[in-house]
């Protein structure tokens, strides 16, 4: 139970943190990336709450403890959005667009409900969790500083950003597999590269910002198998 609540309050930290430093790219970042500055300050949080994974692996006794937590998360980012507290910190007027940032908990939700379930190990749900805050978020960082050719199947997405998510979540499935899900090297290498391309293929195509929920579902189905 300790370790539980002791839990809750590094993960509570951790987003204060995120938010904090978010709110500061925002800030110095106007002068020189203008509009975009708002991107870096929301990706700043997607990728910076992603390490709760670690938080959630090393930390907590049980599930009910980061569930409650999860789902508090999302509550408040729903109040957030309705209310206009993410324009107010993080200058994302885009309401609907904001709606992702309310997925992204979740995604996270279900995960833990499947593994509860039976479904998967904890090694599957960091490779779902870090593949899509790494992921995602370097891949529109990288996409927008890089340019260059865009996808023809999917509207702003560019072939940097769909490299870079392919990449990094590539990176991290191959990881944790060989670490924490303790899988030999050969199946973890098909598996990484499988949940690579599925990834990067569905953050290129999920319309409606629900690449934040099926871009994890699908890293962590696959990375389930092996």
């Amino acid at each position: 139970m300790l370790g539980d609540l002791f839990g809750c309050l590094i993960s509570l930290l951790l987003i204060a943190l995120c938010f904090a430093l978010a709110m500061i790219a925002l800030k110095r970042g106007k002068g020189r990336y203008g509009d975009f500055s708002a991107e870096i300050a929301r990706k700043i949080v997607h990728i910076g709450v992603s390490n709760w994974f670690f938080i959630y692996y090393f930390m907590f006794k049980t599930t009910v403890g980061p569930l409650v937590g999860i789902a508090v998360f999302a509550i408040l980012n729903t109040i957030m959005n309705l209310k206009g507290g993410f324009h107010a910190l993080l200058g994302q007027g885009n309401t609907k667009r904001n709606w992702g940032l309310i997925h992204y908990p979740v995604s996270i939700a279900i995960l833990l409900l499947l593994n509860m379930a039976g479904i998967g190990d904890k090694a599957a749900i960091g490779c779902a969790i870090l593949g899509m805050g790494y992921g995602d978020g370097l891949a529109a960082l990288i996409g927008h500083q890089v340019g260059g050719r865009k996808l023809g199947v999917s509207k702003g997405k560019t072939v940097a950003g769909f490299v870079t998510m392919a990449v990094v979540t590539f990176t991290f499935t191959l990881i944790l597999k060989l670490t924490m899900g303790g899988t030999s090297f050969v199946p973890a290498l098909l598996c990484s590269l499988s949940c690579s391309l599925a990834a990067a293929d569905a953050e290129a195509l999920t319309p409606f910002g629900l690449d934040n929920i099926t871009v994890p579902l699908l890293i962590f189905f696959i990375a389930s198998l092996v």
